[in-house]
Protein backbone atom coordinates (compact mmCIF):
# COMPACT_ATOMS: atom_id res chain seq x y z
CA UNK A 1 0.00 0.00 0.00
CA UNK A 2 1.14 3.53 -0.78
CA UNK A 3 2.09 5.84 2.09
CA UNK A 4 -0.83 8.26 2.36
CA UNK A 5 -0.42 9.89 5.77
CA UNK A 6 2.02 10.59 8.58
CA UNK A 7 0.61 10.46 12.11
CA UNK A 8 2.83 12.36 14.53
CA UNK A 9 3.25 12.30 18.27
CA UNK A 10 3.91 15.77 19.73
CA UNK A 11 5.99 15.93 22.92
CA UNK A 12 9.53 14.78 22.23
CA UNK A 13 8.75 14.06 18.57
CA UNK A 14 7.57 17.23 16.83
CA UNK A 15 8.95 19.43 19.61
CA UNK A 16 11.54 18.89 22.35
CA UNK A 17 9.06 19.93 25.01
CA UNK A 18 9.72 17.58 27.91
CA UNK A 19 12.10 19.96 29.69
CA UNK A 20 9.56 22.77 29.39
CA UNK A 21 6.89 20.47 30.82
CA UNK A 22 9.21 19.57 33.73
CA UNK A 23 9.80 23.24 34.55
CA UNK A 24 6.07 23.96 34.36
CA UNK A 25 5.35 21.12 36.79
CA UNK A 26 7.87 22.57 39.25
CA UNK A 27 6.33 26.04 38.88
CA UNK A 28 2.89 24.60 39.63
CA UNK A 29 4.21 22.83 42.73
CA UNK A 30 5.69 26.09 44.01
CA UNK A 31 2.43 27.89 43.23
CA UNK A 32 0.55 25.29 45.33
CA UNK A 33 2.93 25.77 48.27
CA UNK A 34 4.47 22.32 47.85
CA UNK A 35 8.16 21.62 48.42
CA UNK A 36 8.26 19.11 45.54
CA UNK A 37 10.92 19.45 42.86
CA UNK A 38 11.24 17.09 39.91
CA UNK A 39 14.86 16.92 38.78
CA UNK A 40 15.84 15.83 35.27
CA UNK A 41 16.69 12.37 36.61
CA UNK A 42 13.41 12.04 38.51
CA UNK A 43 11.37 13.23 35.53
CA UNK A 44 13.13 10.71 33.32
CA UNK A 45 11.53 7.94 35.39
CA UNK A 46 8.20 9.70 35.82
CA UNK A 47 7.77 9.88 32.04
CA UNK A 48 7.06 6.15 32.10
CA UNK A 49 3.60 7.28 33.26
CA UNK A 50 1.67 9.01 30.48
CA UNK A 51 -0.53 12.01 31.24
CA UNK A 52 0.22 14.91 33.58
CA UNK A 53 -2.50 14.29 36.16
CA UNK A 54 -1.64 10.61 36.16
CA UNK A 55 2.04 11.47 36.66
CA UNK A 56 1.23 13.63 39.70
CA UNK A 57 -0.88 10.87 41.24
CA UNK A 58 1.87 8.33 40.57
CA UNK A 59 4.38 10.57 42.35
CA UNK A 60 2.00 10.89 45.30
CA UNK A 61 1.71 7.11 45.51
CA UNK A 62 5.49 6.67 45.38
CA UNK A 63 5.92 9.33 48.08
CA UNK A 64 2.99 7.97 50.14
CA UNK A 65 1.24 11.33 50.09
CA UNK A 66 -2.45 11.28 50.97
CA UNK A 67 -4.60 13.49 48.74
CA UNK A 68 -6.48 14.81 51.77
CA UNK A 69 -3.25 16.37 53.04
CA UNK A 70 -2.72 18.24 49.77
CA UNK A 71 -3.41 22.01 49.48
CA UNK A 72 -4.82 21.41 45.99
CA UNK A 73 -6.09 18.43 44.03
CA UNK A 74 -3.88 16.86 41.34
CA UNK A 75 -6.35 18.18 38.77
CA UNK A 76 -6.02 21.76 40.06
CA UNK A 77 -2.22 21.53 40.19
CA UNK A 78 -2.14 20.17 36.65
CA UNK A 79 -4.41 22.97 35.41
CA UNK A 80 -1.94 25.55 36.77
CA UNK A 81 0.93 23.59 35.23
CA UNK A 82 -0.83 23.71 31.85
CA UNK A 83 -1.20 27.49 32.17
CA UNK A 84 2.52 27.91 32.91
CA UNK A 85 3.45 25.63 30.00
CA UNK A 86 1.16 27.32 27.48
CA UNK A 87 2.33 30.78 28.54
CA UNK A 88 5.91 29.73 27.76
CA UNK A 89 4.94 28.19 24.41
CA UNK A 90 2.88 31.20 23.34
CA UNK A 91 5.82 33.47 24.16
CA UNK A 92 8.25 31.62 21.92
CA UNK A 93 9.66 29.16 24.43
CA UNK A 94 9.52 26.20 22.07
CA UNK A 95 10.40 25.29 18.48
CA UNK A 96 10.25 22.26 16.23
CA UNK A 97 12.97 19.65 16.54
CA UNK A 98 15.74 20.06 13.96
CA UNK A 99 14.78 18.62 10.60
CA UNK A 100 11.06 18.38 11.37
CA UNK A 101 9.99 21.55 9.54
CA UNK A 102 11.68 20.46 6.30
CA UNK A 103 10.09 17.01 6.56
CA UNK A 104 6.62 18.46 7.12
CA UNK A 105 7.02 20.85 4.19
CA UNK A 106 8.15 18.01 1.93
CA UNK A 107 5.20 15.86 3.00
CA UNK A 108 2.76 18.69 2.26
CA UNK A 109 4.33 19.30 -1.16
CA UNK A 110 4.06 15.61 -2.02
CA UNK A 111 0.41 15.52 -1.02
CA UNK A 112 0.82 13.35 2.06
CA UNK A 113 -1.81 13.92 4.72
CA UNK A 114 -0.78 14.89 8.26
CA UNK A 115 -2.35 13.99 11.58
CA UNK A 116 -1.50 14.29 15.27
CA UNK A 117 -2.02 11.54 17.85
CA UNK A 118 -0.70 12.65 21.22
CA UNK A 119 -1.06 12.04 24.94
CA UNK A 120 -0.87 15.74 25.74
CA UNK A 121 -4.05 17.79 26.13
CA UNK A 122 -5.69 19.56 23.20
CA UNK A 123 -4.99 22.99 24.70
CA UNK A 124 -1.26 22.25 24.57
CA UNK A 125 -1.49 21.41 20.87
CA UNK A 126 -3.49 24.58 20.24
CA UNK A 127 -0.71 26.58 21.92
CA UNK A 128 1.70 25.30 19.26
CA UNK A 129 -0.65 26.59 16.56
CA UNK A 130 -1.15 29.93 18.32
CA UNK A 131 2.60 30.48 18.65
CA UNK A 132 3.24 29.61 15.00
CA UNK A 133 5.37 26.57 15.82
CA UNK A 134 2.89 24.48 13.79
CA UNK A 135 0.71 25.63 10.90
CA UNK A 136 -2.89 24.59 11.58
CA UNK A 137 -3.83 24.25 7.91
CA UNK A 138 -1.33 21.41 7.44
CA UNK A 139 -2.98 19.13 10.00
CA UNK A 140 -6.11 17.31 8.91
CA UNK A 141 -6.76 15.35 12.11
CA UNK A 142 -5.78 16.17 15.70
CA UNK A 143 -6.32 13.64 18.45
CA UNK A 144 -5.22 14.48 21.99
CA UNK A 145 -5.09 12.48 25.19
CA UNK A 146 -8.07 14.24 26.75
CA UNK A 147 -10.27 13.26 23.78
CA UNK A 148 -10.08 9.49 24.32
CA UNK A 149 -10.78 7.11 27.18
CA UNK A 150 -7.30 5.60 27.48
CA UNK A 151 -3.95 7.31 26.94
CA UNK A 152 -0.84 5.73 25.45
CA UNK A 153 0.37 2.98 25.61
CA UNK A 154 -3.27 2.19 24.80
CA UNK A 155 -3.89 2.63 21.05
CA UNK A 156 -7.03 4.80 21.41
CA UNK A 157 -5.65 8.05 19.91
CA UNK A 158 -4.25 6.19 16.91
CA UNK A 159 -7.41 4.19 16.31
CA UNK A 160 -9.51 7.37 16.36
CA UNK A 161 -7.04 9.23 14.13
CA UNK A 162 -7.22 6.39 11.60
CA UNK A 163 -11.01 6.44 11.75
CA UNK A 164 -11.13 10.17 11.05
CA UNK A 165 -8.60 9.85 8.23
CA UNK A 166 -10.56 6.96 6.76
CA UNK A 167 -7.33 5.04 6.14
CA UNK A 168 -5.99 1.55 6.71
CA UNK A 169 -3.11 1.44 9.23
CA UNK A 170 -0.80 0.17 6.47
CA UNK A 171 -1.46 3.33 4.46
CA UNK A 172 0.07 5.37 7.28
CA UNK A 173 3.30 5.81 9.18
CA UNK A 174 3.43 6.78 12.85
CA UNK A 175 6.28 8.93 14.14
CA UNK A 176 7.07 8.47 17.83
CA UNK A 177 9.81 9.10 20.38
CA UNK A 178 9.01 6.77 23.29
CA UNK A 179 8.38 3.16 24.19
CA UNK A 180 4.82 3.98 25.32
CA UNK A 181 4.10 5.73 22.04
CA UNK A 182 5.60 2.93 19.98
CA UNK A 183 3.47 0.34 21.80
CA UNK A 184 0.33 2.41 21.19
CA UNK A 185 1.03 2.72 17.47
CA UNK A 186 1.99 -0.95 17.18
CA UNK A 187 -1.26 -2.06 18.82
CA UNK A 188 -3.15 0.08 16.31
CA UNK A 189 -1.35 -1.79 13.50
CA UNK A 190 0.79 1.16 12.41
CA UNK A 191 4.34 0.86 11.05
CA UNK A 192 6.35 3.27 13.20
CA UNK A 193 9.53 5.30 12.97
CA UNK A 194 11.05 6.21 16.34
CA UNK A 195 13.16 9.34 16.77
CA UNK A 196 14.64 9.42 20.26
CA UNK A 197 15.58 12.39 22.42
CA UNK A 198 17.45 13.02 25.67
CA UNK A 199 14.55 11.66 27.71
CA UNK A 200 13.94 8.47 25.70
CA UNK A 201 17.31 7.23 24.40
CA UNK A 202 17.58 4.82 27.32
CA UNK A 203 14.24 3.14 26.61
CA UNK A 204 13.75 -0.32 25.14
CA UNK A 205 12.40 -0.42 21.61
CA UNK A 206 12.23 -3.22 19.03
CA UNK A 207 8.84 -2.97 17.31
CA UNK A 208 9.78 0.02 15.15
CA UNK A 209 10.66 -0.15 11.43
CA UNK A 210 13.42 2.43 11.92
CA UNK A 211 15.15 3.98 14.93
CA UNK A 212 16.94 7.32 14.55
CA UNK A 213 18.25 9.94 16.95
CA UNK A 214 16.90 12.93 15.05
CA UNK A 215 15.73 14.01 11.61
CA UNK A 216 18.35 16.63 10.79
CA UNK A 217 21.30 14.21 10.76
CA UNK A 218 19.72 10.80 11.01
CA UNK A 219 20.97 8.77 8.03
CA UNK A 220 24.64 7.77 7.59
CA UNK A 221 26.20 8.02 4.13
CA UNK A 222 28.92 5.85 2.59
CA UNK A 223 31.39 8.61 3.39
CA UNK A 224 30.60 8.37 7.08
CA UNK A 225 28.73 11.67 7.31
CA UNK A 226 25.11 12.10 8.32
CA UNK A 227 22.34 13.49 6.12
CA UNK A 228 18.80 14.69 6.88
CA UNK A 229 15.93 12.24 6.74
CA UNK A 230 13.56 12.91 3.85
CA UNK A 231 10.20 11.59 2.69
CA UNK A 232 12.12 9.20 0.42
CA UNK A 233 13.54 7.52 3.53
CA UNK A 234 10.14 7.35 5.20
CA UNK A 235 8.55 5.90 2.06
CA UNK A 236 11.30 3.28 1.77
CA UNK A 237 10.91 2.25 5.42
CA UNK A 238 7.14 2.16 5.02
CA UNK A 239 7.39 -0.03 1.92
CA UNK A 240 9.79 -2.42 3.66
CA UNK A 241 7.35 -2.82 6.55
CA UNK A 242 4.38 -3.82 4.39
CA UNK A 243 5.11 -7.55 4.18
CA UNK A 244 5.92 -7.76 7.90
CA UNK A 245 2.68 -6.11 8.98
CA UNK A 246 0.58 -7.97 6.43
CA UNK A 247 1.86 -11.29 7.82
CA UNK A 248 1.07 -10.07 11.32
CA UNK A 249 -2.50 -9.21 10.26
Amino acid sequence: MKLEALIWDVDGTLVDSEELHRKAFNQSFEDAGLDWHWSHEAYLKLLDVTGGKERIRHYMELSRIDEESMPKTPEDIHAVKTDFYNHSVRNGGLGLRPGVEALIEEAVQRGNRLAIATTTSLVNVEALFHSGVLQREHWEVIMAGDQVENKKPAPDVYIEALRQLGLNPLECLAVEDSENGLNAAFEAGLPTVVTTNAYTRHQSFGKEIALVHGFENGVPTLGGTLRPISMCHLEAWHAAAQSIYQRRA
